[in-house]
């Protein structure tokens, strides 16, 4: 062997040690819920939601896509700051005021454009008797996380708008003949409706109700062969969309709030059929193996059949799943990828933007109930 061929093996071999033990170096801090870590994320995505986002901010290609990734972006952050603020009492107060802030902005005419524009009608007037339609993302996605601010402040101010929002989608899916609430006018998404859940079972005037609308869910579309999450149906519940890594995470993180078990189980399910791992880095596979698709704005980029959206949502359910080796790997992907920083006592993903870095916030976040 030449000196050459010796010392190119020996940078690999440093590189192939040292490049993942370098990207897992946060990992221990997030996935033990460090109260230093989680207060310098939340300082991270508290520097993004206090600026006054608008659809500019993603520049996707898509008004569409633009107001649902501002609209995204306050929800996770509500998430992550009320999950914080329920874990780590000397957080409370302030993390409160950052949740409370970003519903403020979810509120707001800016961001319920998207919804506005493609129903044809205000996703908030929705609540009142003659809506015409199911508003599945932005009613379920706002209920479930002002749910989780609840769960963190039971006397929020949002408390009655909360119960108003769990109200009108209650009554959505059970006039539903396909058992689900449509995110936009003949679009149909599980995910969307474990949020929908959620938005009911942190109410807790609706318990009885969303056991048995679970069980309905997790019969019709959890795919039995893999464990997976159907992506969408049509309006009687016929796929249109196959499982995917990406609704079935994101689905793990919403169903920590609905029902545990559920939670469980599509976690445990997503990294077992989905996920994968090398050299100390690990990502979950967009589609189930012997499946291939293209993806779409919900996966992300796919690249050699790793998905950006699965991989990142992932890290809920390596937590939800307890899974502390897949944790360190995802969290090692996601440094190689996204390049953390920390600066003055607030950490960010550098390349994440709003919208990565309150899913990251969010996802790693995460509690299931027991």
């Amino acid at each position: 062997m030449t000196i050459r061929a010796i010392t190119a093996l020996a940078c690999f071999t440093f590189g192939a040690v040292v490049a993942p033990a370098w990207a897992r170096r946060d990992a221990d801090a997030a996935l033990h819920r460090d109260r230093a870590h989680e207060e310098a994320f939340a300082r991270g995505v508290r520097a993004w939601t206090a600026q006054s986002l608008d659809e500019a901010a993603f520049a996707t290609g898509s008004d569409l896509f633009d107001g649902e990734w501002l609209f995204g972006t306050h929800v996770m952050a509500v998430f992550g700051f009320a999950q914080t603020a329920r874990r780590h009492p000397e957080l409370r107060d302030q993390h409160l005021a950052w949740a409370e802030a970003s519903v403020d902005a979810i509120l707001s005419e800016r961001v319920r454009r998207f919804d506005r524009d493609r129903h044809g009608e205000d996703p908030l007037r929705a609540l009142e008797p003659g809506a015409r339609h199911g508003h599945a993302a932005y009613l379920g996605y706002l209920g479930a996380a002002l749910g989780a601010l609840r769960a963190a402040d039971p006397h929020t101010r949002f408390a009655p708008l909360h119960d108003r929002i769990a109200a009108a989608l209650r009554a959505r899916v059970e006039a539903s003949p396909n058992g689900l609430v449509a995110t936009y006018p003949g679009e149909w998404y599980p995910v969307d409706n474990l949020a929908v859940l959620a938005a009911l079972r942190t109410t807790d005037a609706h318990d009885a109700f969303v056991d048995a609308a679970v069980a309905e869910l997790a019969e019709r579309y959890v795919d039995r062969d893999t464990g997976l999450l159907i992506q969408s149906v049509d309006a009687t519940g016929q796929v249109v969309d196959g499982p995917r890594g990406s609704g079935t995470t994101l689905g793990a993180f919403f169903a920590a709030y609905a029902d545990a078990d559920l939670a469980r189980h599509l976690a445990s399910a997503a990294n077992a059929t989905l996920g994968r791992s090398a050299l100390g880095f690990g990502w979950l596979r967009e589609y189930p193996a012997g499946r291939d698709g293209r993806g779409d704005i919900d996966s992300g980029p796919i690249l050699f059949g790793a998905g950006l959206s699965a991989s990142g949502f992932g890290l809920a359910s390596a937590r939800i799943a307890n899974d502390a080796d897949r944790f360190a790997a995802l969290w090692a992907l996601a440094t190689l990828w996204g390049g953390p920083v920390e600066i003055d006592g607030a950490f960010q993903w550098a390349v994440g933007g709003p919208l990565g870095n309150a899913i990251l916030f969010a996802m790693t976040t995460v509690e299931v109930a027991s």
